[in-house]
């Protein structure tokens, strides 16, 4: 019961400071559009018996969504489409390689330690909703193949932790942060992190 009471407040806390009414013209909340398009490198982090085994990927990302400032805070949720690449090797098929598709919804909130008419400045933390969606497998030799996330031990959804800092330059805006998983990223018996860093550029309406 306190945990369900702790997220509805996390939840509608910050859609009440922001929907709440102001007397100053100046205070009213604010609403811009990012539209983005931005690169990523993922790392998994295996956490096997003999030892940690980490693999990283370069990805990419595409998204949007709208941001509401008001004073010096602010809430974003960014719809993306997310990719990224792999090549691996099995004893058994030998050397393959492959995409995983996904999208997120995250939910960010943050602070302005400062702007002017020109520059803005963000920093934040969010929670991520991830969801992959499709893995796509090339052995050489082989027909592609198309797989879920299950038939291969993906996690279909990860909870995920992001802290970030992002800045306004006119109608630009460069956002660079961090992810981490708070559950495994696979369905196996062993636990695997998953770690990202994102760099994105956006235009701002």
């Amino acid at each position: 019961m306190k945990k369900c009471l702790f997220i509805s407040l996390f939840v509608l806390a910050p859609i009440m400071f922001f929907a709440a009414p102001s007397s100053s013209a100046a205070q009213q909340p604010k609403m811009d559009i990012k539209v983005f398009v931005g690169g990523s490198a993922t790392t998994f982090v295996s956490m096997l018996e003999t030892g940690r085994e980490r693999d990283t990927f370069a990805g990419w990302q595409i998204g949007f969504g709208p941001r509401i400032r008001r004073k010096k805070a602010f809430i974003e949720i960014l719809f993306s489409f997310n990719r990224w690449a792999f090549a691996l090797s099995d004893p058994a098929i030998g050397p393959f390689s492959g995409q995983v598709k996904s999208f997120k919804l995250p939910f960010n909130m943050g602070y302005i330690p400062y702007k002017n008419s020109y520059f803005k400045l963000f920093l934040y933390a969010g929670y991520v909703n991830h969801f992959n969606t499709k893995i796509i497998v090339k052995v050489p030799g082989a027909p592609t193949l198309n797989l879920r996330p299950k038939e291969v031990d993906f996690a279909v959804y990860q909870a995920i932790a992001r802290f970030g800092v992002n800045f306004d330059l006119a109608m630009f805006n460069l956002d660079f942060n961090y992810s981490i998983s708070l559950n495994s990223a696979t369905k196996t018996s062993f636990r695997t992190g998953y770690h990202q860093l994102q760099l994105n550029l956006a235009y701002l309406f």
